[in-house]
């Protein structure tokens, strides 16, 4: 099967970023910071390896300190305030891309659940996934690409 752009942007249109290689994991994300700033019980998180992102416009940045101490900046449209990518001190040459911001979120599924320990008893955790209470531990060989 041969990897297929993938793309997409902010509400207003004012960021738009495109993905010229697979994403190296996806998944559901329930910690509270994520709560927090998307208004939600969860996020999809899609990891990719920096190098393969193209972002066109510019991003307002927030930095702010993860359960782990590593520092991870979230960056949004300045313009509309939409969420894009968290970029996570602690995870090498990869970059956090929000889900629902591509054009077409249904062209990666979730793989995981992570920081299920904080999910609200009204959100739904899949249990076809799998789950981990935390973040699961971190390959640096697999955030290198």
């Amino acid at each position: 099967m041969r990897f297929t752009k993938l793309t997409g942007g902010c509400l207003c249109g004012q960021v738009r970023y495109e993905l010229s290689a697979e994403p190296i994991v996806a998944g559901f994300c329930h910690c509270l910071s994520c709560q927090k700033l998307s208004g939600a019980g969860r996020v999809m998180q899609v990891l990719v390896p920096n190098a393969a992102l193209s972002i066109q416009g510019k991003t307002s940045a927030y930095p702010w300190t993860a359960d782990s101490g590593n520092t991870v900046t979230s960056r949004f449209c300045p313009q509309c305030g939409s969420p894009l990518f968290a970029e996570n001190n602690g995870m090498g040459n990869a970059i956090a891309i929000r889900g629902v911001s591509l054009d077409d979120p249904s062209a990666v599924s979730p793989q995981m659940t992570v920081f299920t320990k904080r999910a609200q008893p009204w959100d739904h955790v899949e249990p076809s996934l799998p789950a981990f209470p935390a973040m699961p531990p971190t390959r640096p060989d697999a955030m290198a690409q």
